[in-house]
């Protein structure tokens, strides 16, 4: 969290965001340091007021099950630490929240999850985990749990997981992994979502009045060097680094 001195310098006379603010969105990183370090470099001379990570920071091929060996859970622990380390030493403040494969108790400044936060004048409420689909990974939930959560006042809300029935939660060309429970947030929202989980399907969605992208996966599968960012509440961009494909979606056009 930023101090209000400096929340106040982000927001307009009279209330409001600045619409120059800029926050850069990290996907699933899963230490793949290789993808990490180009994505970082671009962040750094974007200049951005705030970075969000979309959770599944630490190394392990098949994720952290929930029930692995307790060294298993430091080495993943560790990684994890390492790639907030790393995402940190940008200098701007850092707003987080634990994929399905992390820890559901992963601590770290900056874990928004179940919370809310303020970054560059912006109110972040953060959904970590996954659902409903269960596959044993550590931090799984119903439809149900997300439901019964309060839905707070703000601006982006930060999550894990993708709304269903878009473009940015398909598997393949015909299955729909994402939420129900994150849909109906969307549907309820007008800003900003920003969400990772389904690698390959990095893109934009609009839900009503809430503008959403899944910024991709940097580790496997279908990881590449890729990262989002959210300009102002009407205008998300996602570049591709490998490729140099830049895409935005805009509030009006």
């Amino acid at each position: 969290m930023i101090a209000n001195s400096d929340e106040d310098r982000y927001r307009k006379a009279g209330g409001g965001y600045n619409a120059a603010m800029t926050l850069a969105v990290i996907g699933d990183i899963h230490a793949t340091w290789d993808n990490l370090g180009p994505v970082l470099e671009r962040v750094r001379r974007e200049r951005v007021d705030g970075i969000l990570v979309v959770g599944d920071l630490g190394a392990n091929e098949f994720g952290l099950l929930a029930r692995a060996a307790p060294d298993t859970v430091r080495n993943y622990r560790e990684s994890a630490a390492e790639a907030l380390r790393r995402v940190r030493s940008l200098g701007v403040p850092v707003l987080w929240v634990p994929g399905n494969h992390d820890p559901r108790d992963l601590a770290g400044e900056g874990n928004v999850d179940g919370r809310v936060s303020t970054v560059a004048g912006l109110r972040v409420a953060g959904i970590g985990g996954a659902g409903p689909d269960r596959y044993g990974f550590a931090y799984e939930w119903d439809e149900d749990e997300i439901l019964a959560r309060a839905v707070p006042e703000c601006d982006v809300f930060l999550c894990h997981a993708p709304p269903r029935w878009t473009p940015i939660d398909m598997v393949g060309r015909a299955v729909h992994a994402g939420s129900d429970a994150i849909r109906r947030c969307a549907e309820r929202h007008r800003g900003v979502l920003v969400c990772g989980h389904i690698h390959e399907a990095p893109g934009f969605a609009r839900i009503g009045e809430c503008l959403c992208m899944n910024v991709g996966g940097l580790g496997p599968p279908y990881g590449r060097p890729q990262v989002g960012f959210v300009r102002g509440m009407d205008e998300l961009g996602h570049e591709d680094l490998a490729s140099g494909t830049r895409q935005r979606l805009l509030r009006q056009g």
